[in-house]
């Protein structure tokens, strides 16, 4: 019943995205380059650390037993959510589905592990996850206060305009779990009874750390650079005031961005695909404007800028102008 149930929402994800995805994989080339491969390596390094190198050493350990149901049954779960991110084009929602399954794996490994094993996870997380926060906060005093000069200078580099405010609301949550992280570490490396689940603990204390740090210290850089509010001002700066603009191309959150944050009046291209006449302004994304350019500049459309969510960032939006 467990392997029905996850073959069947595999097997929904996949329906979900087939109209998509069947032109990618129509071309069974795609099958044999290594960048889908690569990036796929990449996602499963970060996203499911520490869980992924346990579970195959399971797999390794338990070799002899891969039909019993306490290893058949979250490998199955876990190689139906693998294979549903795969197909979707390395979706990472998708690869949700998986972790559970890894995990029971990855509990199995625990009683394997010799206690030298067990130490070095310990120390790595220690070591990791104390460098990684120490990060977090010293970029935050360097955006709060300019020094250190060097990390203040690269955040103003990598994220232009932004200027951040002392919060006691975002101060006091992570102050508090920094607290409980070095709380965590002094018992920890104290002297207790054995258990399988204290090689655990700093793993998983260092990951909720290093979250809820980003989400409370960083979070107005995050919101300037990932949001859309930035990149939408950038673009109405460009659009004169009261001007009709028309899109095509664009996404709901980019629509909604434009409107709310760049105070834009916004036509979409009508059924003929044509702007519509009144508009002198049109932003279109450049997957949908490279094919459309000719027509577009027979229009009498001409590219007026190119305005990236970042500075250099791959990610952009094209605004025209028609006429004077």
């Amino acid at each position: 019943w467990a392997l029905s149930g996850t073959l069947v929402a595999a097997a929904l994800a996949w329906e979900l995205e087939l109209p998509r995805r069947v032109e990618v994989w129509a071309d069974m080339d795609a099958w044999l380059q290594m960048e889908p491969w690569l990036a796929m390596g990449h996602l499963l390094a970060w996203f499911a650390w520490p869980v992924w190198p346990l579970a195959l050493w399971t797999l390794w350990r338990w070799r002899t037993h891969l039909g019993s149901a306490h290893i058949a049954l979250p490998l199955w779960f876990a190689l139906a959510g693998l294979g549903s991110s795969w197909l979707l084009g390395g979706s990472d929602r998708a690869l949700l589905m998986a972790l559970p399954g890894m995990a029971c794996l990855a509990a199995f490994a625990l009683p394997t592990l010799s206690r030298n094993i067990t130490a070095l996870i310990d120390w790595f997380a220690l070591l990791f996850f104390s460098l990684l926060a120490l990060v977090i906060w010293v970029m935050w005093v360097a955006m709060q206060t300019g020094i250190p000069a060097k990390p203040a200078a690269n955040v103003a580099k990598l994220a232009p305009g932004f200027q951040d405010s002392f919060s006691w609301a975002i101060f006091i949550p992570a102050l508090l779990a920094t607290l409980a992280w070095l709380a965590v570490m002094r018992w920890r490396i104290g002297k207790h009874q054995p258990a399988l689940w204290k090689s655990l603990v700093l793993s998983a204390s260092g990951i909720t750390l290093c979250w809820l740090l980003l989400l409370t210290l960083w979070l107005p850089l995050l919101n300037h650079g990932m949001g859309l509010a930035s990149m939408s001002r950038r673009i109405a700066s460009h659009i004169p005031p009261g001007a009709c603009v028309a899109v095509h191309g664009l996404n709901a959150p980019q629509i909604t961005g434009l409107i709310y944050h760049g105070g834009l009046q916004l036509q979409r291209l009508g059924q003929e695909q044509t702007p519509a006449e009144s508009c002198t302004r049109l932003v279109i994304s450049p997957v949908a404007f490279e094919p459309r350019r000719s027509e577009l500049e027979t229009q009498g459309w001409t590219l007026r800028a190119s305005v990236p969510r970042l500075r250099d960032n791959r990610e952009y939006l094209l605004v025209l102008q028609r006429g004077g």
